[in-house]
């Protein structure tokens, strides 16, 4: 009678871990951790954009444009002003004219903080009647 020395009976068994549930483990943690999480909001310019339907006809002494130009320079009417002065101007125009309107017209080469600026100075000013104006081309100048 010999005696084996590798173990039991069953010496051609291996340790196994039992990879059944595995799967359901995995797809419980990833549910776990989706409803833990915080997502970041995106900020982004808050607009209220005017209901579908016709288009309003302005007269021109009611419309102001104000205008970053590719270098950053801005301009309310055809005067350049410095961002902090433009709350101020404006607020004086809305004194004058309560049927004003400004017409915000940023060149596409302008400084993205520079328009987002002059943005902001016009809401602190109480403007309500805003229209962001696309510019198609650009002059030679470097004006919008």
């Amino acid at each position: 009678m010999a005696l084996s020395l590798r173990g039991g009976r069953n010496s051609e068994s291996r340790p196994s871990i039992p990879t059944a549930s595995t799967g359901d483990i995995a797809f419980l943690i990833l549910i776990f951790f989706m409803s833990t999480s915080m997502f970041a909001k995106e900020k982004g310019l808050k607009i209220v954009l005017p209901e579908k339907g016709e288009a309003t006809k302005i007269k021109a002494e009611n419309i102001l444009t104000v205008a970053v130009n590719p270098t950053g320079q801005v301009l309310v009417g055809d005067q350049v002003v410095n961002i902090p002065d433009v709350r101020e101007l404006i607020v004086k125009r809305l004194a004058e004219n309560k049927e004003l309107a400004i017409a915000l017209r940023v060149s596409r080469r302008a400084p993205y903080n520079t328009m987002i600026q002059v943005f902001d100075e016009l809401k602190l000013a109480k403007a309500e009647r805003i229209s962001l104006m696309p510019v198609l081309t650009e002059e030679a100048t470097g004006a919008p």
